[in-house]
């Protein structure tokens, strides 16, 4: 069984690229805002989930605070156009498991989701 990944992003193309690079090996699924994610989140449960950083409706870090409380078995790997050592230092203790800078290549992306999962123990498909 392959691993859900919730992605939330307000930026449509961004979504659309986390979707093909990951949706041969996982279970993807897209929202555009941040409380379309969260009420997403809320209903179903996810492996793992990629938060945009800076969206309309609600602060990315703010967004992880409420995974961790809400669902602490999803792993949360930040995507940011707005990296700084502090806001990764921030993540990181909101409880992040990566955090990955925009734009980011196909590489960048599955890796950083291979490897969050593997340290969950999710199984990864074989490529």
């Amino acid at each position: 069984m392959s691993a859900k990944i919730l992605v939330i992003d307000d930026e449509r193309t961004v979504c659309k690229s986390c979707e093909k690079i990951l949706k041969e090996k996982y279970d993807v699924i897209i929202t555009l805002s941040g409380r379309e994610g969260l009420d997403r989140l809320l209903q179903e449960d996810f492996d793992l989930v990629l938060v945009d950083l800076k969206m309309p409706d609600m602060d990315g870090m703010e967004l992880v605070k409420i995974i961790r409380q809400q669902r602490p078995n999803a792993e949360v790997v930040i995507m940011t156009g707005y990296s700084t050592v502090d806001t990764a230092v921030e993540g990181m203790k909101l409880g992040a498991a990566e955090f990955i800078s925009k734009p980011f290549t196909p590489d960048e992306m599955l890796t950083a989701v291979e490897e969050v999962l593997k340290k969950k123990g999710r199984e990864i498909p074989l490529r």
